[in-house]
């Protein structure tokens, strides 16, 4: 049974099953659409025609998450929420790796600046 157990593990690893799912989560939580199984179906069907990671051009959906972070309202979050912040919209273990290893992530981050760095490392 441990071999059934690891085997699992594994699987869902090499199908990178948990981001797709907190990719969907995440997607679903800020757009909030009417019919969630069309939603999904549509986005699966996105991925399969265009790749896991798709370029992510959201607009809304980017300011959205900056204000999400901008606990202040001052039109500024910080590097660390920064960070944070991108890293909800990563859709892979690569792009994590490299947010989090990034240094050129400013102090305070204006939303014009959160678009480039979303452009820079997601799309």
């Amino acid at each position: 049974m441990n071999y059934k157990v690891e085997s699992a593990d594994e699987y869902l690893r090499r199908n990178r099953i948990m981001e797709l799912f907190e990719d969907l989560c995440t997607k679903a939580s800020y757009i909030q659409p009417e019919n969630l199984e069309e939603f999904f179906i549509e986005d699966l069907r996105i991925k399969q025609k265009q790749g896991y990671q798709q370029k992510y051009n959201d607009w809304a959906e980017i300011q959205n998450i900056f204000e999400l972070f901008d606990l202040k309202r001052d039109g500024y979050i910080t590097q660390e929420n920064c960070r944070k912040a991108l890293l909800t919209i990563a859709s892979s273990q690569k792009q994590q790796e490299i947010i989090e290893a990034t240094q050129v992530i400013d102090e305070k981050v204006d939303i014009n600046r959160f678009q480039r760095l979303v452009e820079q490392f997601l799309g």
